[in-house]
């Protein structure tokens, strides 16, 4: 990955404040992800979004009586922080940075970090450890990494062409998890990341489980339909057999 077109890609490609409400697919990860935190997160945590985005957890964290800093790679993303943090509620502090890289903040200066974002675009083993290393220094002991990450077969099964034209790209891509800007990884290979740095995972949940592959249908639902539907993904998105079919996942894991 080239940083310069990453930034590139969310300033003119994909602006990132729409992507979690485009459409009921899409806000099913976020739900997902902020039931898990007001689960697992304790009242009153300082933490560090660092692949924050324009905000969309650290608004919501804030708001829940959390004390949020946020950041983000991305300076257009920065930009809508600001504007955003206006209109309320107020965050602890805004930056434009690397996630892999944070030297202003001190050691264990945070009761959690959000990584959600850096491991898919980090290509490298080295680059995503070390993301992965830059926010346990931040963590205090018994303090709590939250990692999201792209899965790749999903990826493949949503990629794949009815006629299979395009089978030895997507079986390239199987094998490296490499595609532009993004690297996809797999539930074992990001655990077992994580647990070479020593955490214990409390929570492996798929953010949006099987909506990737019922987006039509999904997108459709009467509003009955569509309460239906986020029970069962609610009640299922622990199922360790299920992660596989989910393009997006989260790891919740403590730090000992």
């Amino acid at each position: 990955m080239n940083r310069d077109d990453l930034i590139r890609f969310y300033e003119a490609d994909s602006p990132e404040e729409l992507r979690l409400r485009e459409d009921s697919i899409q806000r099913i990860e976020f739900l997902t992800a902020t039931r898990l935190f007001d689960r697992h997160l304790p009242p009153g945590t300082k933490l560090l979004d660092s692949c924050a985005g324009t905000g969309a957890y650290a608004f919501y964290l804030a708001q829940k009586g959390h004390r949020v800093t946020a950041g983000d790679l991305v300076g257009r993303n920065v930009e809508i922080l600001r504007e955003e943090e206006k209109k309320g509620p107020a965050l602890d502090g805004i930056f434009c940075g690397d996630a892999s890289s944070l030297p202003q903040f001190a050691d264990g200066a945070f009761g959690a970090v959000l990584l959600m974002g850096a491991l898919y675009h980090l290509q490298t083993g080295e680059g995503r450890a070390a993301a992965v290393g830059e926010s346990l220094r931040l963590i205090k002991p018994g303090g709590i990494l939250a990692c999201t990450y792209m899965n790749r077969h999903a990826v493949i099964l949503g990629d794949v062409s009815g006629d299979l034209d395009n089978i030895e790209e997507v079986l390239a891509f199987a094998k490296n998890g490499k595609e532009g800007v993004f690297y996809a990884s797999t539930p074992e290979e990001t655990a077992e990341l994580l647990k070479s740095f020593g955490l214990e995972i409390i929570c492996h949940a798929a953010l949006d489980g099987l909506a990737t592959f019922l987006r039509h249908t999904a997108n459709i639902l009467t509003d009955k339909g569509l309460e239906r539907w986020r029970e069962y993904h609610f009640a299922t998105c622990e199922v360790p057999g299920l992660l596989g079919y989910s393009y997006h996942n989260i790891i919740l894991a403590r730090k000992i």
